[in-house]
């Protein structure tokens, strides 16, 4: 057995003896004897003598590799165990010693960059239970069975931002793991609400809200707008089915009591689920569509008054500028929604 070297190049005399005696003996266990080097070295020096037809190394370009394969590996491994830490300390502890854009390139190499946590809300295992149990029992349904669905739920056009951002070491697929999103707790301060709902291509009317929502208000708002829309529905498409979370004041009995006096099925609704609900986008689609049509409505006179005065009057404006296709693109969808929770066991989705 051949004594044990140092991972040093073949010298030029070493490689002339290898050739020599392999001519001679034709066995590579025995020139590596003779040489003092690994066979799997001879082995390797000899195949690529052949297939490039000279013994000379071909020469490298730049400067050699300050990490090895199993240096890359364990800092890959690392990133995806410590995704929040920020990429100095990430590389002060395990790469000491390696500038950043040498992690960087490493890690790019294995898919992975830093990228801002997606906002969701915070899950816990029984809502993933009760998320997974719903799409379970919806999993056969088709998008017709949604159309005759009215999806509904209130919004606030003024929110609150949280200024900090979160990277997370991820790959491109990983946008939705656990680890990889942050969560975030339900708003408050809501200074102008709106409540809004749609089924297929079509659309409700828009309420802008004059105080804080409660039992009451949501109670009063469902007899004044929710029946015509019930009426509207049952005339073309059947039996309406009605959506809504479980905001404490949608699940009051006063409001329970309601529909079942009234008769209103109401759909069943997981917790924590706003990607269940196709109206969250039209939400996204209105603010941004009140920004694109009306961007100085923020610097309207008259103080905070006024500019919520204003936002009430062209709010049911822009919510009618919103064409019955991109509704109708919303519900079509629940299947791969359903489809989706699924998939990742009642977890989060990229909806």
């Amino acid at each position: 057995m051949a004594p044990k070297t140092s991972r040093r190049q073949l010298s030029d005399y070493e490689k002339g003896m290898i050739i020599a005696f392999f001519y001679c003996f034709g066995c590579i266990t025995a020139v590596a004897k003779l040489v003092g080097r690994p066979w799997t070295t001879v082995k390797s020096f000899l195949a690529r003598a052949t297939e490039r037809c000279s013994i000379d190394n071909l020469h490298r370009s730049g400067r050699p590799p300050v990490l090895n394969r199993q240096a890359h590996r364990r800092i890959v491994k690392a990133a995806k165990a410590n995704r929040t830490m920020t990429r100095n300390a990430f590389r002060d502890r395990f790469a000491p010693g390696v500038s950043l854009s040498t992690v960087d390139r490493i890690l790019r190499k294995a898919n992975l960059k830093k990228w801002l946590a997606k906002d969701r809300p915070k899950l816990k295992a029984e809502h993933v239970a009760k998320r997974l149990q719903w799409a379970l029992v919806r999993k056969d349904w088709t998008a017709e069975d949604f159309e005759g669905v009215i999806w509904s739920d209130e919004c606030s056009v003024e929110r609150g931002s949280d200024p900090r951002q979160i990277w997370v070491f991820r790959e491109p697929a990983e946008k939705w793991l656990e680890e990889c999103i942050r969560p975030k707790p339900k708003a408050r301060g809501i200074s102008v609400m709106v409540w809004g709902c749609f089924w297929g291509r079509n659309k409700g009317p828009l309420v802008c809200l004059d105080r804080s929502i409660t039992k009451t208000v949501y109670l009063r708002l469902l007899r004044r707008f929710l029946i015509p829309v019930l009426c509207m529905v049952q005339e073309t498409l059947g039996d309406p089915c009605f959506q809504q979370d479980n905001a404490p004041v949608h699940k009051a009995h006063v409001v329970m009591d309601w529909f079942e006096q009234m008769n209103i099925t109401v759909e069943d609704h997981p917790p924590y689920s706003p990607d269940l609900n196709p109206i969250e986008h039209i939400w996204v689609e209105l603010k941004r569509r009140l920004h694109q049509q009306y961007p100085g409505i923020a610097d309207t006179r008259g103080g905070p008054k006024a500019v919520k005065k204003r936002l009430r009057e062209v709010l049911p404006l822009v919510w009618e500028t919103i064409p019955p296709e991109f509704f109708e693109k919303l519900w079509r969808s629940m299947p791969n929604r359903v489809a989706a929770v699924i998939e990742a066991k009642g977890w989060y989705t990229r909806y």
